[in-house]
Protein backbone atom coordinates (compact mmCIF):
# COMPACT_ATOMS: atom_id res chain seq x y z
CA UNK A 1 0.00 0.00 0.00
CA UNK A 2 1.18 3.68 -0.82
CA UNK A 3 1.80 6.25 1.62
CA UNK A 4 -0.04 8.39 -0.25
CA UNK A 5 -2.90 6.12 0.18
CA UNK A 6 -2.20 5.01 4.05
CA UNK A 7 -2.54 8.92 4.56
CA UNK A 8 -5.46 9.37 2.98
CA UNK A 9 -7.06 6.27 4.78
CA UNK A 10 -5.68 7.35 8.32
CA UNK A 11 -7.57 11.24 7.13
CA UNK A 12 -10.62 8.88 6.78
CA UNK A 13 -10.58 7.49 10.06
CA UNK A 14 -10.08 10.85 11.85
CA UNK A 15 -13.26 11.96 10.16
CA UNK A 16 -15.33 9.75 11.07
CA UNK A 17 -13.81 9.35 14.19
CA UNK A 18 -14.64 12.84 14.17
CA UNK A 19 -18.70 12.54 12.72
CA UNK A 20 -19.27 9.41 15.51
CA UNK A 21 -17.98 11.80 18.35
CA UNK A 22 -20.30 14.23 17.77
CA UNK A 23 -23.36 12.51 16.53
CA UNK A 24 -22.92 10.47 20.06
CA UNK A 25 -21.92 13.97 22.00
CA UNK A 26 -25.23 15.61 20.03
CA UNK A 27 -27.20 12.00 22.68
CA UNK A 28 -30.27 14.14 24.10
CA UNK A 29 -30.95 13.64 28.10
CA UNK A 30 -33.86 11.59 28.27
CA UNK A 31 -37.54 13.07 29.00
CA UNK A 32 -37.50 15.12 31.87
CA UNK A 33 -40.32 12.18 34.13
CA UNK A 34 -37.79 9.91 33.19
CA UNK A 35 -35.01 11.36 34.19
CA UNK A 36 -36.97 12.43 37.36
CA UNK A 37 -37.67 8.97 38.33
CA UNK A 38 -34.20 7.86 37.39
CA UNK A 39 -32.73 10.13 39.80
CA UNK A 40 -35.82 9.20 43.07
CA UNK A 41 -35.06 5.69 42.33
CA UNK A 42 -30.92 6.39 42.97
CA UNK A 43 -32.15 8.92 45.72
CA UNK A 44 -34.45 6.02 47.64
CA UNK A 45 -31.26 3.40 48.04
CA UNK A 46 -29.06 6.25 49.18
CA UNK A 47 -31.23 7.86 51.62
CA UNK A 48 -30.25 6.03 54.66
CA UNK A 49 -26.65 6.07 53.55
CA UNK A 50 -26.12 2.40 53.11
CA UNK A 51 -24.67 3.02 50.28
CA UNK A 52 -23.25 5.87 50.87
CA UNK A 53 -23.68 7.04 47.30
CA UNK A 54 -24.03 5.87 43.55
CA UNK A 55 -23.10 7.01 40.42
CA UNK A 56 -25.30 5.61 36.99
CA UNK A 57 -24.93 6.76 33.67
CA UNK A 58 -27.69 5.21 30.62
CA UNK A 59 -26.86 5.60 27.04
CA UNK A 60 -29.32 4.43 24.42
CA UNK A 61 -28.54 5.37 20.60
CA UNK A 62 -30.35 8.79 20.86
CA UNK A 63 -31.07 9.56 24.65
CA UNK A 64 -28.20 9.63 27.86
CA UNK A 65 -28.83 9.73 31.69
CA UNK A 66 -25.29 10.85 33.85
CA UNK A 67 -26.54 10.57 37.46
CA UNK A 68 -25.25 10.73 40.64
CA UNK A 69 -26.82 10.63 44.17
CA UNK A 70 -25.50 10.54 48.15
CA UNK A 71 -21.80 11.09 49.21
CA UNK A 72 -18.49 10.81 47.83
CA UNK A 73 -16.79 11.28 51.10
CA UNK A 74 -18.59 11.11 54.26
CA UNK A 75 -15.92 12.62 56.64
CA UNK A 76 -15.98 15.99 54.23
CA UNK A 77 -19.45 16.11 53.19
CA UNK A 78 -18.65 15.65 49.68
CA UNK A 79 -21.54 15.12 46.84
CA UNK A 80 -21.32 12.55 44.18
CA UNK A 81 -20.55 13.49 41.03
CA UNK A 82 -21.41 11.94 37.62
CA UNK A 83 -17.80 11.67 36.79
CA UNK A 84 -16.39 9.85 39.98
CA UNK A 85 -13.61 7.76 39.40
CA UNK A 86 -14.06 4.04 41.43
CA UNK A 87 -12.27 0.97 42.38
CA UNK A 88 -14.16 -1.15 39.55
CA UNK A 89 -12.91 -4.76 40.56
CA UNK A 90 -13.79 -7.85 38.01
CA UNK A 91 -14.96 -5.55 34.88
CA UNK A 92 -11.13 -5.65 34.56
CA UNK A 93 -11.36 -9.11 32.95
CA UNK A 94 -13.56 -7.34 30.45
CA UNK A 95 -10.14 -5.28 29.73
CA UNK A 96 -7.27 -7.79 29.98
CA UNK A 97 -10.12 -10.21 27.86
CA UNK A 98 -9.96 -7.37 25.11
CA UNK A 99 -6.19 -6.84 24.82
CA UNK A 100 -5.87 -11.16 24.74
CA UNK A 101 -8.24 -11.09 21.45
CA UNK A 102 -6.18 -8.33 20.60
CA UNK A 103 -3.00 -9.62 20.63
CA UNK A 104 -4.88 -12.66 18.38
CA UNK A 105 -5.91 -10.46 15.61
CA UNK A 106 -2.22 -9.14 15.51
CA UNK A 107 -1.13 -13.00 15.08
CA UNK A 108 1.31 -12.83 18.12
CA UNK A 109 -0.57 -15.50 20.43
CA UNK A 110 -3.74 -17.87 19.78
CA UNK A 111 -7.02 -18.29 22.27
CA UNK A 112 -5.93 -21.94 22.16
CA UNK A 113 -2.66 -21.51 22.74
CA UNK A 114 -1.46 -23.84 25.23
CA UNK A 115 -0.34 -21.78 28.93
CA UNK A 116 2.63 -23.36 28.96
CA UNK A 117 3.70 -21.54 25.62
CA UNK A 118 4.05 -18.70 27.05
CA UNK A 119 4.75 -19.76 30.77
CA UNK A 120 6.20 -22.90 30.68
CA UNK A 121 7.80 -22.16 33.97
CA UNK A 122 4.27 -21.71 35.62
CA UNK A 123 2.17 -23.91 33.67
CA UNK A 124 4.73 -27.17 35.26
CA UNK A 125 3.50 -26.03 38.65
CA UNK A 126 -0.04 -25.68 38.09
CA UNK A 127 -2.75 -29.04 37.96
CA UNK A 128 -3.00 -29.71 34.91
CA UNK A 129 -0.66 -27.61 33.30
CA UNK A 130 0.50 -29.17 30.15
CA UNK A 131 -3.64 -29.11 28.81
CA UNK A 132 -4.62 -25.70 30.04
CA UNK A 133 -5.09 -23.33 27.44
CA UNK A 134 -5.95 -19.77 26.95
CA UNK A 135 -9.23 -19.95 26.33
CA UNK A 136 -9.60 -22.42 29.66
CA UNK A 137 -8.50 -19.21 31.10
CA UNK A 138 -10.96 -17.06 29.41
CA UNK A 139 -13.47 -18.85 30.12
CA UNK A 140 -12.81 -20.00 33.58
CA UNK A 141 -13.03 -23.70 32.94
CA UNK A 142 -9.18 -24.44 33.92
CA UNK A 143 -10.57 -25.80 36.81
CA UNK A 144 -7.67 -23.26 38.62
CA UNK A 145 -8.02 -23.22 42.15
CA UNK A 146 -9.04 -19.35 43.08
CA UNK A 147 -6.25 -17.58 44.33
CA UNK A 148 -8.71 -15.14 47.05
CA UNK A 149 -9.95 -18.34 48.50
CA UNK A 150 -6.73 -19.48 50.21
CA UNK A 151 -7.34 -19.36 53.62
CA UNK A 152 -3.67 -17.34 54.37
CA UNK A 153 -4.63 -15.05 51.30
CA UNK A 154 -7.14 -12.74 53.92
CA UNK A 155 -5.42 -13.46 56.94
CA UNK A 156 -2.46 -11.75 54.89
CA UNK A 157 -4.58 -8.89 54.14
CA UNK A 158 -5.82 -8.40 57.41
CA UNK A 159 -1.99 -8.39 59.26
CA UNK A 160 -0.68 -6.14 56.37
CA UNK A 161 -3.03 -3.31 57.16
CA UNK A 162 -3.58 -0.69 59.36
CA UNK A 163 -6.80 0.05 61.47
CA UNK A 164 -7.62 3.28 63.01
CA UNK A 165 -10.93 2.73 64.81
CA UNK A 166 -10.97 6.29 66.14
CA UNK A 167 -11.55 7.86 63.07
CA UNK A 168 -13.00 4.88 60.88
CA UNK A 169 -10.40 4.01 58.50
CA UNK A 170 -8.47 1.30 57.23
CA UNK A 171 -5.31 1.36 55.26
CA UNK A 172 -3.17 -0.85 53.12
CA UNK A 173 -0.17 0.79 50.92
CA UNK A 174 0.26 -0.42 47.48
CA UNK A 175 2.42 -2.47 46.57
CA UNK A 176 3.25 -3.94 42.99
CA UNK A 177 3.34 -7.84 43.58
CA UNK A 178 5.17 -9.34 41.26
CA UNK A 179 2.33 -12.24 39.77
CA UNK A 180 4.84 -15.36 40.33
CA UNK A 181 4.50 -14.39 44.16
CA UNK A 182 1.11 -14.47 44.53
CA UNK A 183 0.69 -17.73 42.56
CA UNK A 184 3.41 -19.21 44.69
CA UNK A 185 1.77 -18.13 47.77
CA UNK A 186 -1.99 -19.09 47.11
CA UNK A 187 -1.91 -21.41 44.00
CA UNK A 188 0.93 -23.56 43.60
CA UNK A 189 0.21 -26.86 45.38
CA UNK A 190 -3.49 -26.36 45.35
CA UNK A 191 -5.51 -29.21 43.72
CA UNK A 192 -7.29 -28.96 40.74
CA UNK A 193 -11.46 -28.37 40.80
CA UNK A 194 -11.82 -30.28 37.18
CA UNK A 195 -10.04 -31.60 34.32
CA UNK A 196 -9.31 -28.25 32.13
CA UNK A 197 -12.64 -27.78 29.77
CA UNK A 198 -15.32 -29.93 31.68
CA UNK A 199 -16.70 -27.47 33.85
CA UNK A 200 -16.93 -23.71 34.72
CA UNK A 201 -15.83 -22.61 37.98
CA UNK A 202 -14.66 -18.60 38.57
CA UNK A 203 -11.19 -17.74 39.57
CA UNK A 204 -8.90 -14.88 39.32
CA UNK A 205 -5.75 -16.89 39.03
CA UNK A 206 -6.84 -17.37 35.27
CA UNK A 207 -7.10 -13.76 34.57
CA UNK A 208 -3.84 -13.13 36.58
CA UNK A 209 -2.39 -15.81 34.84
CA UNK A 210 -3.35 -13.77 31.39
CA UNK A 211 -2.13 -10.68 32.83
CA UNK A 212 1.31 -12.55 32.65
CA UNK A 213 1.01 -13.59 29.13
CA UNK A 214 0.22 -10.22 28.34
CA UNK A 215 3.12 -9.04 29.75
CA UNK A 216 5.20 -11.92 28.16
CA UNK A 217 3.94 -11.66 24.55
CA UNK A 218 3.96 -7.91 24.13
CA UNK A 219 7.24 -7.45 26.64
CA UNK A 220 5.45 -4.41 28.19
CA UNK A 221 3.80 -3.61 31.99
CA UNK A 222 0.09 -4.56 31.72
CA UNK A 223 -0.46 -1.11 32.85
CA UNK A 224 1.15 0.09 29.63
CA UNK A 225 -1.03 -2.67 27.38
CA UNK A 226 -3.96 -1.10 28.32
CA UNK A 227 -3.10 2.14 27.58
CA UNK A 228 -1.78 1.39 24.08
CA UNK A 229 -4.95 -1.17 23.10
CA UNK A 230 -7.53 0.20 24.86
CA UNK A 231 -7.06 4.32 26.44
CA UNK A 232 -5.95 5.83 23.77
CA UNK A 233 -7.42 4.64 20.95
CA UNK A 234 -10.80 5.39 23.34
CA UNK A 235 -9.59 8.52 24.80
CA UNK A 236 -10.40 7.14 28.37
CA UNK A 237 -8.44 9.74 30.33
CA UNK A 238 -9.24 8.95 33.65
CA UNK A 239 -8.42 5.00 33.88
CA UNK A 240 -5.54 3.51 35.57
CA UNK A 241 -4.15 0.45 37.26
CA UNK A 242 -4.26 0.72 40.52
CA UNK A 243 -1.00 0.54 42.07
CA UNK A 244 1.06 -0.35 39.25
CA UNK A 245 0.84 2.97 37.79
CA UNK A 246 0.47 6.93 38.69
CA UNK A 247 -2.96 8.06 39.11
CA UNK A 248 -5.03 9.71 36.76
CA UNK A 249 -7.68 10.93 39.10
CA UNK A 250 -8.26 11.17 42.48
CA UNK A 251 -11.26 8.28 43.93
CA UNK A 252 -14.95 8.52 45.74
CA UNK A 253 -14.14 7.36 48.94
CA UNK A 254 -15.01 3.45 49.28
CA UNK A 255 -16.80 2.02 52.82
CA UNK A 256 -17.66 -1.25 54.19
CA UNK A 257 -20.28 -2.29 57.04
CA UNK A 258 -23.79 -0.71 58.06
CA UNK A 259 -24.82 2.69 59.64
CA UNK A 260 -22.74 4.55 62.23
CA UNK A 261 -20.38 1.41 61.69
CA UNK A 262 -18.97 2.30 58.33
CA UNK A 263 -15.41 1.73 57.49
CA UNK A 264 -13.76 3.91 55.07
CA UNK A 265 -11.50 1.56 52.73
CA UNK A 266 -10.44 4.12 50.57
CA UNK A 267 -7.04 3.36 51.18
CA UNK A 268 -7.14 -0.42 51.77
CA UNK A 269 -5.29 -0.92 48.00
CA UNK A 270 -5.71 -4.68 47.05
CA UNK A 271 -3.04 -5.02 44.67
CA UNK A 272 -3.33 -8.04 44.30
CA UNK A 273 -5.99 -8.01 42.05
CA UNK A 274 -4.12 -6.72 39.19
CA UNK A 275 -5.42 -8.25 35.74
CA UNK A 276 -8.45 -10.07 37.76
CA UNK A 277 -9.56 -6.92 38.87
CA UNK A 278 -7.54 -3.55 39.63
CA UNK A 279 -8.49 -1.17 37.46
CA UNK A 280 -10.26 2.40 38.72
CA UNK A 281 -12.14 3.84 36.37
CA UNK A 282 -14.92 6.07 35.76
CA UNK A 283 -18.59 5.94 33.81
CA UNK A 284 -18.13 8.28 31.29
CA UNK A 285 -14.55 6.03 30.71
CA UNK A 286 -16.52 2.25 30.66
CA UNK A 287 -19.25 4.03 29.07
CA UNK A 288 -16.98 4.80 26.19
CA UNK A 289 -15.23 1.25 26.57
CA UNK A 290 -18.40 -0.27 26.49
CA UNK A 291 -19.36 1.55 23.32
CA UNK A 292 -15.25 0.85 21.62
CA UNK A 293 -15.74 -2.49 22.27
CA UNK A 294 -19.59 -3.60 21.48
CA UNK A 295 -19.11 -1.17 18.63
CA UNK A 296 -16.73 -2.85 17.01
CA UNK A 297 -13.71 0.06 17.50
CA UNK A 298 -11.26 -2.25 19.37
CA UNK A 299 -11.45 -4.86 16.98
CA UNK A 300 -10.43 -5.53 12.88
CA UNK A 301 -11.77 -8.11 12.76
CA UNK A 302 -16.00 -9.41 14.13
CA UNK A 303 -15.30 -12.74 14.25
CA UNK A 304 -13.18 -11.56 17.82
CA UNK A 305 -16.68 -9.84 19.32
CA UNK A 306 -18.46 -12.91 18.68
CA UNK A 307 -16.15 -14.93 20.14
CA UNK A 308 -15.87 -12.76 23.23
CA UNK A 309 -19.92 -13.08 23.49
CA UNK A 310 -20.22 -16.60 22.27
CA UNK A 311 -21.20 -19.00 25.53
CA UNK A 312 -18.46 -21.50 26.95
CA UNK A 313 -19.12 -24.45 29.13
CA UNK A 314 -22.05 -23.24 31.89
CA UNK A 315 -23.62 -21.27 28.95
CA UNK A 316 -23.51 -17.72 30.78
CA UNK A 317 -19.82 -16.57 30.07
CA UNK A 318 -17.72 -15.67 27.03
CA UNK A 319 -14.41 -14.65 26.59
CA UNK A 320 -14.02 -12.38 29.80
CA UNK A 321 -17.61 -11.47 29.48
CA UNK A 322 -20.80 -12.75 31.65
CA UNK A 323 -23.69 -13.10 29.08
CA UNK A 324 -26.58 -13.36 31.36
CA UNK A 325 -30.50 -13.01 29.88
CA UNK A 326 -30.93 -9.27 28.13
CA UNK A 327 -27.09 -8.12 29.09
CA UNK A 328 -23.63 -8.85 28.36
CA UNK A 329 -20.88 -7.38 30.67
CA UNK A 330 -19.43 -8.19 33.96
CA UNK A 331 -19.77 -7.01 37.68
CA UNK A 332 -16.89 -6.16 39.91
CA UNK A 333 -16.44 -6.45 43.74
CA UNK A 334 -13.56 -5.16 45.58
CA UNK A 335 -13.26 -3.70 49.27
CA UNK A 336 -15.05 -0.60 49.01
CA UNK A 337 -16.71 -0.19 46.19
CA UNK A 338 -19.48 -2.85 43.75
CA UNK A 339 -19.86 -1.87 40.29
CA UNK A 340 -21.68 -3.08 36.65
CA UNK A 341 -21.02 -2.69 33.24
CA UNK A 342 -24.11 -3.81 31.05
CA UNK A 343 -24.35 -3.64 27.55
CA UNK A 344 -27.99 -4.52 25.89
CA UNK A 345 -27.34 -5.94 22.58
CA UNK A 346 -31.06 -6.04 21.91
CA UNK A 347 -31.68 -1.97 22.28
CA UNK A 348 -27.83 -0.82 22.28
CA UNK A 349 -27.84 0.64 25.31
CA UNK A 350 -25.03 0.86 27.84
CA UNK A 351 -25.68 0.51 31.90
CA UNK A 352 -23.18 1.74 33.78
CA UNK A 353 -23.71 1.61 37.64
CA UNK A 354 -21.23 2.31 40.42
CA UNK A 355 -21.07 2.06 44.19
CA UNK A 356 -18.85 2.87 46.37
CA UNK A 357 -20.18 0.45 49.08
CA UNK A 358 -19.35 -3.22 48.74
CA UNK A 359 -22.22 -4.55 50.38
CA UNK A 360 -24.56 -2.74 47.37
CA UNK A 361 -25.65 -4.96 45.06
CA UNK A 362 -25.56 -3.62 41.46
CA UNK A 363 -27.01 -6.61 39.40
CA UNK A 364 -30.19 -6.66 41.68
CA UNK A 365 -30.82 -2.35 40.60
CA UNK A 366 -30.23 -2.89 37.03
CA UNK A 367 -33.43 -4.10 36.14
CA UNK A 368 -35.10 -1.19 38.67
CA UNK A 369 -32.90 1.24 36.95
CA UNK A 370 -33.68 0.57 33.45
CA UNK A 371 -38.04 0.75 33.93
CA UNK A 372 -38.40 3.83 33.29
CA UNK A 373 -36.31 3.50 29.88
CA UNK A 374 -37.73 0.68 29.09
CA UNK A 375 -40.85 2.48 27.06
CA UNK A 376 -39.09 4.93 25.48
CA UNK A 377 -36.68 2.21 23.73
CA UNK A 378 -40.52 0.96 22.64
CA UNK A 379 -41.05 3.83 20.86
CA UNK A 380 -37.79 4.72 19.40
CA UNK A 381 -37.48 1.51 17.74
Amino acid sequence: MTRPLLLSLSLLVILLTGCLATAKDESQPFPPEVSAELQATMDALTTDGDPPGMVVWIDTPTHRFEGASGSANLRDNLAMAPGGAFRIGSITKMFTATVILQLAEEGKLAVDDPLARWLPEVAAQLPHGDQITLRHLLTHSSGLFNVVEHEAYYADLFAAMESDEAAGRVTLDCLQRDPHDTLARYVYGQAAHFAPGSEWRYSNTNYTLLGMVIEKVTGMALAESYRTHIYEPLVMNATFLDCYEEPTTEIVHGYTGVGAGLTDLTELHESIGWAAGGLVSTAPDLLSFARGLFGGTLFNDPASLDAMTTPGVGGTYGLGLALQEGYWGHAGGIAGFRSLLAYLPDHDTVAVILYNHDGADPEAALSELLTPVRPLRRVEQ
